[in-house]
């Protein structure tokens, strides 16, 4: 008996080994393997449900491409990039936030609704909407904003390289750029959502570097581009910059009530009706739908068990009150929570807390916002203010404040909101948008959901952990350095490039 036990004990041995080494990973090797290993499994699952069950795996991850509603004079095969061609010709009119006549490109008028997007939201699309009307070529304007679009949703990936050494500069690009999901959806859809990654990049460098200047910047040209980013400048009050806090209070103020007077016809009415427009977005079919946000999240349970009961559909309306307010709550608990705690947690990870809440309190969110993982994934692969090869958590580690279950959870939720994977479910009916209006007949296209559904859960979860470890243990300050916990000094040796 004794050998078999010993052989056991020995295979017991070896296993809590191999277990050890892979647990004892540092965090930007977790998130590159996690990204790698989930595309690989994404890629198979793709293949077996678009080879042997017909799902249209591609556009469960993406959308459905055919989105003409209008030809707009965008049309790209069966695919208008609606998100800009809708919002450049309405950005035209003299006022966008009211019923509109629009010109379309064959001079045929279309009577259409309000934007549902602010003054300040609109420029870009209705900037390269005027360059290509002047140029008399719609689809070049379409390709120059798909161009600076595809340019600034890349920017954490080229950046996160730079940091790396050899063949892994490779390994970097694909995982944060090549890989990322969110940043085709970004450019497939034509959203302005993309231009707030480079803004958020350096809005979390600047954290990490503690340029609170550039900090108040990054926070109004992010709330330029989406208002709910103005979110962001709770950092400043977290971090007690009451100076730069006020800053940039003002400053998201008077420069979105600015934009409005590019279009000066009805100004200030156009404000009233911009704010009515943004809060009565959404029905309920928006909230149960393609929805990534936190109310989406905490709601799958009970949607999955009504939904059973109810033979697969949602009855119209339920808890339809809940989910229009949850994203709020949480929005107000993080918020709370960084300001009670204050310096005692590192800026970089209060920056990182309300990026993620920004983007995921709404009660509707498309899956392209999720795209702001791809800045705080960069941050974990290179650390702005430490060697080539190492990320933010690597610092944290050599500073004897690790927290390993805060590394982990943050890179767990930024790479699975980075790689997607189509799931094997009851697949759904995709509606083939401007099929009905144009009469075309459309075969059917069967989409899965994915794990995009997942990634509000595992943010709320990396904000939790967050809170909690430094609310019992605050961010030490490292030896020899006299400052405010959390700030980390710069080696002028290893400067960043």
């Amino acid at each position: 008996m004794r050998r078999p036990l010993a052989a056991l004990h020995g295979t017991t041995s070896a296993l809590r080994q191999r277990c050890a080494t892979v647990t004892g990973q540092s965090e930007r090797t977790t998130l590159l393997g996690t990204i790698l290993l989930a595309t690989s499994v994404s890629a198979v699952t793709a293949f077996v449900l678009g080879q042997y069950f017909s799902i249209d795996a591609l556009s469960s991850l993406v959308f459905v491409p055919d989105d003409c509603q209008v030809d707009w004079g965008t049309r790209v095969g069966r695919h208008c990039f609606s998100d800009y061609g809708i919002q450049a010709n309405v950005g035209m009119q003299a006022n966008p936030w009211g019923s509109n006549v629009v010109t379309l490109p064959d001079h045929s008028s279309l009577q259409f609704g309000f934007s549902n997007y602010p003054a300040a939201g609109m420029l870009p699309q209705t900037v390269f909407g005027f360059l290509g009307r002047a140029l008399h070529a719609p689809k070049l304007g379409l390709v120059a904003y798909l161009l600076l679009l595809t340019m600034a949703a890349l920017t954490p990936a080229v950046w996160a390289a730079r940091g790396a050494r050899g063949l892994e500069r490779v390994v970097v690009f694909f995982a944060c750029g090549t890989a990322a999901i969110p940043a085709w959806m970004v450019i497939d859809r034509g959203n302005s959502t993309g231009f707030v990654v480079p803004i958020a990049l350096a809005f979390l460098v600047a954290l990490c570097r503690q340029r609170w200047g550039l900090v108040t910047v990054m926070v109004i040209l992010a709330a330029l581009v989406k208002p709910q980013f103005a979110v962001l400048g709770m950092v400043l009050f977290a971090a007690r910059q009451w100076r730069w806090a006020g800053t940039a209070v003002a400053g998201v103020a008077l420069s979105n009530i600015a934009a409005y007077l590019l279009w000066p016809r009805d100004f200030p009415q156009t404000i009233v009706q911009s704010i009515h427009n943004t809060l009565g977005y959404g029905s309920f079919k928006a909230l149960i739908g393609l929805n990534v946000s936190f109310g989406k999240a905490l709601l799958i349970l009970p949607d999955s068990l009504e939904a059973r009961a109810t033979g697969g559909n949602l009855p119209d309306g339920f808890l339809a009150g809940p989910r229009s307010v949850i994203g709020y709550v949480v929005l107000l608990l993080v918020v709370v929570s960084v300001l009670a705690l204050g310096r005692r947690i590192p800026p970089v990870l209060v920056g990182i807390m309300l990026l993620a809440t920004a983007c995921l309190f709404p009660a509707v969110v498309l899956p392209y916002y999720l795209a702001f993982a791809l800045p705080i994934a960069a941050l974990v692969v290179r650390d702005p203010a430490g060697p080539p090869g190492t990320g933010i958590f690597d610092r944290l580690a050599t500073v004897g404040d690790g927290r390993r279950a805060v590394g982990i959870c943050v890179t767990l939720a930024a790479a699975l909101s980075i790689a997607h994977i189509a799931l094997p479910s009851p697949p759904l009916r995709a509606e083939i948008v401007g099929a009905v209006q144009h009469g075309l007949e459309m075969p059917d296209r069967w989409v899965v959901v994915t794990t995009a559904s997942f990634a509000a859960l595992l943010w709320l979860l990396a904000c939790g952990v967050i809170v909690g470890s430094f609310a019992r243990r605050p961010a030490p300050i490292p030896s020899g350095d006299q400052r405010p916990a959390g700030k980390v000094p710069v080696d002028p040796a290893v400067a960043p490039n």
